[in-house]
């Protein structure tokens, strides 16, 4: 009838459901296209395409995964991911993107089901759920393979926040407590960032216990001690040089960081790769620090007795704290990864302040809200994907890095590796000219335009280059290689052996170092040593053929 009323309930599942589903085809449109993307030269190359480890999964290729590290970060679960992963679809990229995209949608299930326990109502869980599936600062976790740690660390994370909220105050809450000790033991196994759970879980107690009681802090005793053992064993070590600037200096990039992520989550249509520099420069970072603690302040201020502001505030922080580059690590000071988790505790706050503003606005009011926040997620949504184009390959993402950020030295460098991979030689040379112009004491530059000079055939260029590339890295193992190769070119075995062995000694699971020198072994009768050396090839690398085929055909003279 006319002027009727329909109730729609927002009580059951059923409806939450619809909600999750809502969420999950938002998420999908806005990442799905990182689905047709190809890998990227940037530690795609050592967590996956060139790491032996993934490519054997047996016991003793896991044992050696849990006993190792990658890139001196401890994440054994993630590189068994890759290595389930190589199983199934060997170096294929839309294996390991199909993966990173499922995770990112489970992600954002859980989100959904985190927030329902910790706030009431389900418009709040469908809202950060929503915001958090197609948020465009989320796709470099998602398109980069390399970045799967974040994805699956995120994953335990949840699952342990939900398992204890969920037992919170009831009668069997030890099993809730136990699932989520296990599953913050996966987290930390994932990636280390993961040494913040002990925070959340604290925030967590003080969003919905009216009051903390000893045994409430004494039974996070296992997850302090279990954060500050693996942060002691497993997390990288800071940059030695730069966790020596000047205290102050360091303090105001960690304060400039958690006001440019929450800039970056709320007008996320600049993003990059890389941050090698604070918006406006060395120059307005005290004053941007300065303001970033101002807000804080009056943040704290206004919404002291909104204990779900507060807790969205807290968690957003706890979960920086490790990559705020107080001790600073990497080529850059900010990175987008980064507020992958952390988001959640901004979507949480600004569900709450929201749901004061619903609870004063008329209806009029509400309908211009609802269509904002509509507009606010299309509009996540579109970038998003535009996103993903941005990380289609490694020329497509370099050349919008250096559009954003021109003084990113190891975005040019990598622009310049990108051509020489794909064959656009005329390109590549000009990339390298220019490196070696802005950057002249970067020995990959030298080497990466003696490769290409090498594969044109210019041997003799080729070799000035590496020389030059050597002059100011006696221990490049790439450069050392080629000299041994153009040693073997002009038929001086003894020299591409000694260069081959300085190669190892820089790193030796140098298989094709140890390729040459084996076959150097056998030129000579050495068939003892060839073996050694096809052997130790194969240990670096089970997978390579031609190789076992060589080792074989070896062992079966007389």
């Amino acid at each position: 009838m006319p002027g009727k009323t329909v109730s729609i309930d927002t009580r059951g599942r059923g409806f939450f459901a619809a909600l999750a589903l809502t969420a999950l085809l938002f998420a999908w449109t806005a990442v799905g296209p990182c689905l047709d993307n190809g890998f990227i030269n940037w530690d795609e190359t050592l967590y996956i395409l060139n790491n032996p480890k993934i490519k054997t999964l047996t016991p003793a290729g896991v044992r050696t995964i849990f006993t190792s590290r990658d890139l001196e970060l401890y994440s054994p679960l993630s590189t068994l991911s890759y290595a389930v992963n190589y199983r199934f679809s060997g170096l294929s990229p839309k294996g390991y993107h199909a993966a990173a995209i499922a995770l990112h949608l489970a992600n954002t299930l859980l989100v959904m089901f985190l927030v329902r326990l910790l706030l009431p109502g389900v418009w709040p869980a469908f809202l950060c759920g929503l915001f958090f599936g197609v948020h465009p600062a989320h796709v470099e976790s998602v398109a980069w393979a390399a970045e799967r740690k974040d994805l699956l660390y995120a994953f335990f994370y949840l699952l342990a926040l939900c398992a204890y909220a969920r037992g919170l105050g009831r009668g069997d809450r030890w099993k809730y407590y136990a699932a989520a000790l296990g599953l913050f033991a996966c987290s930390l196994l994932s990636k280390p960032m993961a040494v913040t759970l002990p925070l959340a879980l604290l925030l967590i107690d003080c969003l919905k216990l009216e009051k903390l009681r000893l045994r409430d802090w004494l039974n996070k005793a296992p997850f302090f001690i279990a954060a500050a053992v693996f942060s002691a064993a497993a997390m990288p070590a800071a940059d030695a040089a730069a966790q020596w600037a000047p205290f102050s200096r360091r303090l105001a990039v960690a304060v400039y960081n958690l006001g440019f992520y929450v800039y970056t989550l709320v007008w996320p249509f600049n993003l990059s790769a890389m941050y090698v520099r604070p918006l406006g420069g060395e120059r307005l970072i005290y004053a941007a620090a300065a303001c970033v603690a101002a807000a804080a302040g009056a943040l704290l201020f206004y919404c002291r007795r909104n204990r779900t502001v507060l807790f969205g505030a807290g968690f957003y922080a706890a979960m920086l704290l490790p990559v705020l580059q107080f001790f600073p690590f990497g080529p850059v000071i900010s990175a987008d990864r980064y507020t992958y988790l952390s988001s959640l505790g901004i979507f949480i706050a600004a569900a709450a302040a929201g749901a004061g503003v619903w609870a004063r606005a008329g209806e009029q009011r509400r309908k211009i809200l609802a269509v904002l926040i509509a507009l606010a997620a299309l509009g996540f949504t579109v970038a998003a994907r535009v996103r993903c184009a941005v990380w289609k390959d490694s020329v497509t993402l370099w050349t919008d890095t250096l559009h954003k950020q021109p003084a990113a030295g190891p975005a040019l460098v990598s622009l310049c590796s990108a051509y020489l991979q794909g064959g656009l030689e005329e390109q590549a040379a000009a990339c390298l000219g220019e490196a070696i112009r802005r950057y002249p004491g970067k020995d990959d530059n030298y080497y990466n335009l003696g490769l290409l000079l090498f594969k044109k055939g210019d041997y003799t260029a080729a070799r000035k280059y590496f020389e030059r590339t050597l002059e100011l890295n006696g221990g490049h193992a790439k450069a050392l290689l080629m000299m041994g190769h153009l040693a073997l070119l002009n038929r001086d075995s003894a020299a591409a052996e000694r260069f081959c062995l300085r190669s190892l000694e820089s790193d030796g699971a140098d298989a094709p170092a140890l390729r040459i020198l084996a076959g150097i072994a056998a030129a000579r009768g050495d068939k003892a040593g060839a073996l050694e050396y096809y052997g130790r090839a194969l240990a670096v690398d089970p997978a390579d053929l031609k190789t076992r085929e060589a080792a074989a055909a070896l062992r079966g003279r007389r």
